[in-house]
C-alpha cells in the first residue's frame, strides 16, 4: 500500500481498491467449502453427518 492510501479510512480504501471486507471474503469462502464438502468436491474423512443435519422431505426442516 502507498502512502497515499494511509489517511483514507478503511470502507473508503476498499471502495477504491474494488475489494470487499475481510468479513465478506472469509463468508465466501465458508460458504464455497460448504458447497464443496456437501457435492463431494472436497473429501472429508469424518463425514458431512459431523456438520450438517440432512433432510429427506426436501422441505427444508418445514413441517408437512
Amino acid at each position: 500500500m502507498t502512502i497515499r492510501y494511509r489517511n483514507i479510512d478503511y470502507q473508503d480504501r476498499l471502495r477504491m481498491l474494488g475489494r470487499t471486507t475481510l468479513e465478506t471474503r472469509r463468508l465466501r469462502g465458508d460458504l464455497i467449502e460448504v458447497f464443496k464438502i456437501l457435492t463431494g468436491f472436497d473429501n472429508v474423512n469424518y463425514g458431512i453427518q459431523i456438520f450438517f443435519t440432512l433432510s429427506n422431505t426436501g422441505l427444508r426442516g418445514h413441517e408437512v
